[in-house]
């Protein structure tokens, strides 16, 4: 194959890529919650007014007890000892629902346990993150309840969630635009 085709092709695609990113970029909002035992916590992620964002996957870490800081208390007693470990490190507790606000759209059915959906999760490998394809537009709220299922005293958990996707800067006219083109 002549180098010049090879070339022209490398360009255009180049072209291609920086043109789409204008409109279409990789992103990812986060949301960080120490939670106390026997408590749930709801906390709001605000999609920014720049871009609608669409969700690909999550993911999350969690881990206790530890003090209202967020470091680890080991010497604290925990209703879900991780297996094979000393006493006073959770393998489990914290349960979670995700809700659209604005949309009044629950994601999830009810609380579930942190464990079946993030990764690492409880560990410390990293396993493939669970996908969770959702289209939140722009100004949008996401709730997250996030309950703490241990009742020990002194008992907190941290959890750090990640929404892995792509923000869309294309305006709400450009979409209305391109569907009257698409009728016509």
């Amino acid at each position: 194959m002549p180098e010049g085709r090879v070339y022209q092709s490398i360009v255009q695609e180049a072209a291609y890529r920086r043109d789409v990113q204008l409109y279409k970029y990789a992103y990812t909002y986060t949301v960080t919650a120490i939670v106390g035992p026997n408590a749930t916590t709801p906390v709001i992620l605000s999609i920014e007014q720049d871009a609608d964002f669409f969700v690909e996957k999550i993911t999350g870490s969690c881990y206790g007890p530890c003090s209202a800081a967020g470091i680890v208390t080991p010497a604290v007693a925990t209703d879900f000892d991780m297996p094979g470990t000393a006493v006073g490190f959770a393998g489990r507790g914290i349960s979670i629902q995700i809700t659209d606000t604005g949309a009044g759209r629950e994601l999830t059915n009810g609380f579930v346990p942190v464990e079946l959906l993030f990764t690492p999760g409880y560990q410390l490998g990293f396993f493939q993150p669970y996908r969770l394809q959702y289209f939140a537009r722009r100004n949008s709220k996401l709730r997250f309840d996030i309950r703490n299922r241990d009742t020990q005293a002194g008992a907190n958990q941290q959890i750090d969630i990640a929404l892995n996707g792509y923000k869309y800067t294309v305006s709400e006219q450009d979409i209305l635009q391109s569907q009257k083109a698409g009728q016509a």
